[in-house]
């Protein structure tokens, strides 16, 4: 058992503890999903419970800690890594090794296991987590949830007893979030395993949890079974909105646990692959027969697409189909063949310091594009390297659009991934370019703060910014997307409207799609029948 008590930990140089008298108890053998608003403390709680806190974060700690009789208050990380496999929201931040497999295989080797051994376990989770394609390949080339997957995979590949994992889905596709999911329980079901899960996307989680665990800020969290504690939190995934809307008692933690509606439904029609939206304007952005080629692996094949002022085009597809790549082209960042035009010019005649100038990029991971010591000056070295400025009064109302109030002091990389995240965002808005890509913008975003981005997209589209975003959050996608393309294997084999991709493609259907389907409804607020 995992056994917590009274447990209150303060990071040095800070005034509030950021846990406060924590109180629970976790059975062996269960999957506890801990969720909460971002800043209230779940990566933190994850830290103590394998020792990282308070020994390399320091901080002043209280209360008592049992992880299968072991303290990591005491003990540290060094002896709970026998038995805790831990996996951090940033996985580029725990990799040794610089090739997949020798990465999956390092924890065994570093335990002294039989050669023999090693090679067994480690073809085994290559199998299981479907990894073939990438076993050779180098860990900076794969895509970011590539890399989520290869983390998880050096967790469990050494047979803990305990197994956390910080967001381990927020990078990855529907199916392989699925595959994952399922094959980590039937190790819990098979082995006894114990699973810690903080994740935001709780549509995804649920009908694999046992515990749910919702942090609060500044206040004792909220502990025990999903349906009792989602009857007590707002905002929900949208199962359980749709549930509380019809008043269906107990609440649905699954799709397939929502009972049969009787009533006629609107029918959605036929489905045209290829719809693409006619425009009286010429394309802000438009992209011809593009192909990318890197070692000798063709990413993308003849991609033709076009991105129109104030429209916000929502690029999805499997991990590792070439989305990021695809962002990385428009910039000129990756060797290509095919044209690309930035307002009816050719990017190729363009230098890349005219093109920054219009078109701002935030990347998988924010910590690519934080350099300074504080958030505030984060913002001043963008305008500076455009030659803008800004007032602090106006930075400092910038930043509460963002959720940073209060912020424009902290050191960034202090802040959790989310607050990181908007920091970033921030940066590469401040200037007002005419095209912004988003590649995965929800990354350790909770329901509010992706409620406040999906108001901050539409107003940047309102102001006649194009935006294209990548993200596997189709939830998320679904509510603000004016069309979809799907990219799959480095080509396109859909684009055209939300209401068609996320009904008729089945990996890439929202919650309420599959409640009600062939009806277009997408989102809850489409559900219009009375029960």
């Amino acid at each position: 058992m995992i056994k917590i008590e009274a447990l209150t930990f303060q990071y040095p140089g800070t005034k509030q503890s950021i846990l406060r008298d924590i109180n629970l108890q976790i059975p062996p053998g269960s999957l506890t999903l801990v969720t909460g608003a971002s800043g209230s403390g779940k990566s933190t709680l994850l830290r103590c419970i394998n020792g990282l806190i308070p020994h390399f974060s320091g901080g002043v700690i209280t209360g008592q800690i049992s992880v299968f009789g072991l303290d990591p208050i005491k003990d540290g990380p060094q002896k709970l890594a026998a038995e805790v496999g831990f996996v951090f929201q940033e996985p580029e931040a725990q990799f040794v090794y610089d090739i997949v497999e020798d990465e999956i295989a390092f924890a065994l080797e570093n335990a002294g296991t039989p050669y023999k051994l090693i090679h067994e376990k480690v073809e085994e989770i290559i199998q299981k987590l479907s990894l073939e394609d990438i076993r050779h390949e180098t860990i900076k080339q794969i895509s970011g949830g590539e890399k989520q997957l290869v983390a998880i995979a050096s967790a469990l590949v050494g047979g803990k007893s305990l197994l956390i994992l910080d967001e381990p889905t927020s990078q990855l596709d529907p199916q392989t979030a699925d595959k994952l999911l399922t094959y980590i329980t039937k190790l819990k079901e098979d082995l006894g395993l114990t699973i810690i899960i903080a994740e935001h996307r709780l549509e995804r989680l649920l009908p694999y949890t046992d515990n749910f665990l919702f942090m609060q800020q500044m206040e004792s969290p909220l502990f025990g079974s999903p349906r009792e504690i989602l009857t007590k939190i707002d905002p929900v995934p949208p199962l359980i909105e749709i549930a509380k809307k019809l008043k269906i008692s107990p609440l649905p933690v699954k799709v397939e646990d929502f009972p049969i509606m009787e009533t006629e439904f609107p029918s959605l029609g036929s489905v045209s692959h290829f719809d693409e939206t006619t425009n009286a304007q010429p394309p802000i952005l438009s992209i011809r027969d593009l192909s990318v080629t890197i070692n000798r692996q063709e990413i993308l094949k003849s991609i033709n697409l076009q991105l129109n002022k104030g429209e916000i085009l929502n690029l999805i597809g499997p991990n590792g189909a070439g989305k990021t790549t695809l962002l990385r082209s428009i910039l000129g960042l990756t060797p290509k063949t095919g044209q690309i035009t930035l307002n009816g010019q050719n990017t190729e005649a363009m230098d890349f310091q005219n093109i920054i100038q219009q078109i701002a990029y935030l990347p998988q991971n924010p910590n690519d594009l934080l350099f300074a010591e504080t958030v505030f000056e984060e913002l001043l070295i963008t305008l500076k390297n455009h030659g803008m400025q800004k007032s602090p009064s106006e930075l400092i109302g910038f930043l509460t659009r963002f959720g940073l109030e209060g912020k424009q002091d902290a050191y960034p990389r202090d802040l959790s991934i989310g607050e990181r995240q908007r920091i970033a965002l921030a940066a590469i808005i401040v200037v007002k370019p005419k095209i912004i890509l988003l590649d995965e913008p929800t990354r350790g975003l909770d329901y509010g703060a992706k409620k406040a981005l999906q108001t901050l997209i539409e107003d940047w589209a309102n102001q006649g910014m194009a935006i294209l975003l990548v993200t596997h959050d189709i939830e998320f996608a679904a509510t603000v997307a004016d069309r979809v393309v799907i990219l799959e294997e480095g080509k396109l084999v859909f684009t055209g409207k939300p209401k068609l991709a996320f009904t008729n493609f089945y990996p890439y259907q929202t919650q309420t799609a599959r409640l009600f389907p062939n009806t277009g409804w997408i989102i809850p607020q489409d559900v219009t029948f009375e029960k």
